[in-house]
């Protein structure tokens, strides 16, 4: 069973997102792995990898010294040291992202647990080459997936427009998940929870408060991933 985790934007919670899915499915019983195709900003290791892996509870030698999650491992198949699009960050680093070997790394790891979490970089439009999308290697795989958005003022054209891009490679969505910030006005997230529904067509799982650790987000987080689940399931 696979999920790719998606976010509207940079910088929404898609991280924190996919830790938190994968901590409560793991604290389940399923045997999870998350994997990052393309992580920028640190040539040696996905930081985003370690984090996640982290609160999994991995503290293994090699979890610690990023050998897990180095560059060039079915974890984390490119690390490039700019903190920029894919596509642009390989072209500084002299790199040629190659979907071959995401492919390989995809499967192998795919067929090595219950739960493979992929999660994206960036948009679903984010290049990871001047000719491909990063959402055009999500549908060659056919991946269904997770939308990741934030719960407050701006995210409707976000959002719509995600889904849109998706449903245009007829990708497959499993839903929207709200991660809130803090502060945001709650009429508004009430609404936009209301809005993406209806004239996205899509279930929107809730809203993720905001939390001081994220442990403390995993009673929130516990009926969506049930809920997660159930389609993905469906969708098989």
């Amino acid at each position: 069973m696979i999920l790719f985790v998606t976010g509207t934007d940079t910088g929404v919670g898609k991280t924190f997102i996919t830790a938190l899915l994968a901590k409560t499915l793991v604290d389940q019983g399923i045997d999870v792995k998350v994997q990052k195709w393309v992580s920028t900003g640190n040539s040696n290791f996905s930081e985003d990898c370690v984090f996640i892996y982290e609160l999994l509870g991995n503290k293994s030698v090699e979890t610690l010294h990023g050998l897990q999650d180095r560059t060039g491992s079915d974890t984390a198949p490119y690390c490039l040291p700019i903190p920029a699009s894919p596509h642009l960050a390989a072209e500084q680093a002299g790199v040629t992202i190659k979907t071959k070997v995401i492919r390989d790394a995809f499967f192998r790891l795919e067929s090595s647990c219950e739960i493979l979490i992929v999660e994206g970089v960036g948009g679903v439009l984010v290049p990871l080459s001047r000719d491909l999308f990063l959402a055009d290697l999500v549908a060659d795989l056919k991946l269904p997936v997770l939308v990741v958005a934030r719960s407050g003022l701006g995210t409707l054209n976000h959002t719509l427009l995600t889904l849109e891009a998706l449903r245009h490679r007829n990708i497959q969505i499993v839903g929207v998940l709200l991660n809130s910030k803090g502060g945001e006005d709650f009429s508004i997230v009430r609404d936009n929870q209301r809005t993406i529904a209806e004239m996205g067509q899509v279930e929107v799982f809730g809203v993720l408060p905001k939390v001081k650790s994220p442990l403390d987000a995993l009673s929130s987080i516990a009926p969506m991933a049930d809920r997660i689940l159930n389609v993905l399931k469906d969708l098989e």
